[in-house]
């Protein structure tokens, strides 16, 4: 069995919670493991379609069948890759405004205590549309439509849904119910995790750890299999401090094209957006 729908993104715009309400729904597979990140890593597109359909192994009485990794949308070969072994798939992409997407991405490496620079050091060193698999792709992972263009290349239009986060978080019913509809399941299924935040921010509480969060300079002086010492303790809720008008003013100029490009091809207003 192989899949017949993939969540190809995008990071940090909701899709943790995505593959956990779609592994509520009756009719629905999801893989056990999310991030499987067959078309995205190439160790594990080198162990063959075997391999990836054991993940699948399970499904066969499930109308739909599927797994999620986000970062398929931003991979050079993925649309390629995909589209040679699974042709007719169903693809579902989030979409967030990519300056929030941006500083969640890295406030995610750095309460993880993987990433040394501060955010406005961020957008010096790594502002850039081109994202490249083995670069951090803070800024370029946000370019939305020239991904979606390399998609088309590969997919007709109606095989690939795009869904706005925020409207998740605004509108959780009708955001599944869309996803529901386009992969012709039930669309009645009401869950009572449409409301819940599957990946909530936390970080840790302990001094040491809060050092190294609010000076990330210092991460470089520790290496990085040893900074996993520095988690325990409580937690506590987290909320990104906001970035400088400066900085702000520079991804907003930067990301205007791409974004206008995408609500013209949505038809969507992007309430919210920068």
């Amino acid at each position: 069995m192989l899949p017949n729908f993939l969540i190809i993104g995008s990071q940090k715009a909701g899709t943790t919670s995505l593959y956990r309400i779609l592994k509520e729904h009756p009719q629905i597979f999801m893989a056990d493991k999310k991030e499987i990140n067959f078309f995205f890593k190439e160790d594990e597109y080198a162990r063959g379609a075997e391999a990836y359909a054991a993940h699948f192994a399970d499904s066969a009485n499930q109308l739909a069948r599927g797994e999620a990794s986000p970062g398929y949308i931003c991979h050079p070969e993925a649309p390629k890759r995909i589209h040679a072994l699974l042709p007719d798939v169903k693809l579902i992409l989030t979409v967030r405004d990519p300056i929030q997407r941006a500083i969640s991405q890295y406030w995610d490496n750095r309460r993880h205590l993987n990433e040394s620079h501060t955010f406005a050091e961020a957008v010096d060193l790594y502002l850039s549309d081109e994202y490249h698999p083995d670069e951090i792709g803070y800024f370029s992972r946000g370019v939305y439509m020239r991904y979606i263009r390399k998609y088309l290349e590969y997919f007709p239009r109606e095989n690939l849904l795009i869904l706005p986060f925020e409207e998740m978080i605004s509108a959780p019913k009708g955001f599944y119910k869309r996803i529901f509809t386009f992969l012709d399941v039930d669309v009645d299924f009401i869950s009572e995790d449409f409301d819940e935040a599957f990946n909530p921010t936390e970080i840790w509480k302990n001094p040491f750890y809060q050092i190294l969060i609010r000076k990330p300079r210092y991460q470089k002086e520790i290496p990085s299999k040893l900074r996993r010492l520095f988690y325990w303790g409580k937690k506590m809720r987290f909320s990104a401090p906001p970035i400088g008008e400066a900085k702000r003013k520079k991804l907003e100029d930067f990301y205007r094209p791409w974004n206008d490009d995408l609500r013209e091809f949505l038809g969507l207003d992007l309430d919210g957006w920068s």
